[in-house]
């Protein structure tokens, strides 16, 4: 349960950079390069699924050369490489996909992008909100609060302000102090030659800021580190201007304006569709009206934790199960997280259950009405995972159903969304078990739950003739 609204505020240039150099080799069939488009669309789609903010920008850098930074210190970035020629059409499109999924995209002539991250976070901190600010940059560690954190979705770190101690041995709050005697060197930042972020770090936490160091010059230990600190005042002081993220931007945004609304799909699907996105129009598209798509995944080795996944799809709205077993095989959590699918729902439905496991779809679409004919579902060790095979057969006996296999671990959104949700409940649950804790079902959802629809008529399966299949050791059809 949230405890204050959540604004997440992103490192647009981090991300779009993150995407160009982590997929590559995407284009479209008439040969445009799509993968900074593409990479950074998945990883957007992915923030959103996983922690579904209340409010939500990107921001995005002007030119450095029209920042304030390089009016007073011109040599400022001055040694970074022009963009890629191959990433700089892709820009427009990024901006396109943001407009569609009606996301704002920010930046403010003058400043940089973690200026007004910086004046953002801070001013709706202040007015209650959890800012989580989704960036690789080391240098907006200066804003972190009890109320701001940083989001490393690339390592999954999560920096607070303990984080940010253990990275430079002050708090966020002298970390400019660091870096201006440090200097930054991907910002070229000059900082005082001859001392380091360690010996940085030392010096202000011993004379307590910048300022301290350069009053009290006399004390510092070193001849040589002592002449640089009183030849180098001024240009460590201009360093820690340089570094210091400015919080006043003028910005003609309201929170509202921030507020997640739903993707604009007559502007989105034609945009996918020209950019030969497949795979994330489906996780845009809703389901067709009064279905209910059940996406399932199971993650286990024989007799080892096991973990399921589960996304329920009604409309617009969305609800995520996991769960965990301590003794699994990788069939049965494939067939418990479909049971788990179908438990959620409180009224017959038309239901479509899309799993990447052929021994479930299969079992269930083309040999269950055989293995009820011939009694082999109630036949006492007749079947391998007879109980749960049993349990779907009852549930999906109240609903109208279709299973459809997909290709897993093939950039499928829903598919590999459950395949992690069932990961991370195998692996917490394992790390629960050890503690001697009790593992917990894990359930959220989006907007609000399913809701019921008419009741639907179940048709009977026709009866029909079976090929023949291998048969396992233990009596079972091989499905796979």
């Amino acid at each position: 349960m949230k405890l204050s609204p959540q604004l997440f505020l992103l490192d647009g240039s981090s991300y779009i950079y993150r995407a160009y150099y982590g997929i590559r080799d995407v284009a479209t069939t008439g040969g445009m390069v799509t993968n900074a488009v593409y990479g950074f669309t998945r990883m957007l789609l992915g923030l959103m699924q996983e922690h579904n903010p209340d409010y939500l920008a990107v921001v995005f850098d002007r030119p450095r050369e029209e920042t304030f930074r390089r009016d007073i210190y011109p040599e400022y970035k001055a040694h970074r490489d022009a963009m890629p020629e191959d990433l700089a059409p892709q820009i427009l499109y990024i901006k396109q996909m943001l407009q569609a999924l009606n996301i704002p995209a920010l930046e403010a002539p003058g400043f940089e992008a973690d200026d007004v991250i910086a004046t953002l976070a801070r001013r709706y901190a202040a007015e209650g909100l959890q800012v989580t600010v989704v960036t690789g940059d080391k240098d907006l560690m200066q804003i972190v609060s009890d109320e701001i954190c940083l989001l490393d979705t690339m390592k999954d770190t999560l920096c607070g302000p303990q984080q940010v101690f253990e990275r430079f041995g002050v708090p966020p709050e002298l970390v400019t102090d660091v870096l201006g005697l440090a200097g930054d060197t991907s910002d070229n930042i000059p900082g005082v030659p001859g001392i380091g972020e360690k010996t940085a770090s030392e010096l202000v936490q011993r004379f307590g800021s910048l300022e301290g160091v350069l009053k009290w010059t006399s004390l510092v230990n070193g001849k040589k580190r002592r002449s640089n600190l009183e030849t180098h005042a001024e240009q460590a002081r201009l360093s820690k201007t340089l570094a210091t993220l400015r919080d006043d931007v003028t910005l003609e945004v309201s929170l509202a304006d921030l507020q997640r609304q739903s993707p604009n799909l007559a502007d989105l699907i034609p945009l996918l569709r020209k950019l030969e996105f497949e795979a994330l129009e489906i996780a845009f598209t809703p389901p067709p009206p009064g279905v209910v798509e059940i996406y399932s995944d199971g993650s286990g080795r024989d007799s080892g934790p096991g973990g399921y996944g589960v996304i329920l799809r009604y409309g617009e709205y969305e609800k995520e199960l996991s769960g965990f077993e301590p003794v699994a095989t990788s069939q049965r959590m494939e067939l418990l997280a479909a049971i788990r699918g179908l438990e959620a729902l409180n009224k017959p439905q038309t239901v479509r259950v899309f799993s990447d496991s052929q021994y479930l779809v299969r079992g269930m679409s083309e040999w269950l009405q055989g293995w009820i004919r011939n009694g082999r579902l109630d036949t006492p060790d007749a079947l391998a995972n007879q109980d749960l095979w049993r349990q779907l057969a009852a549930l999906a006996s109240q609903h109208q159903v279709s299973w459809e296999w997909v290709r897993g671990h093939a950039g499928h959104p829903f598919n590999e969304r459950c395949d992690k949700l069932a990961k991370r409940a195998a692996e917490e649950g394992a790390q629960a078990t050890a503690t001697g804790q009790q593992p917990e079902t894990m359930e959220t959802e989006q907007k609000q739950p399913l809701p019921p629809t008419a009741p639907v008529k179940r048709t009977p399966l026709p009866a029909r003739e079976e090929p023949e299949f291998d048969v396992e050791e233990d009596g079972q059809l091989r499905l796979c």
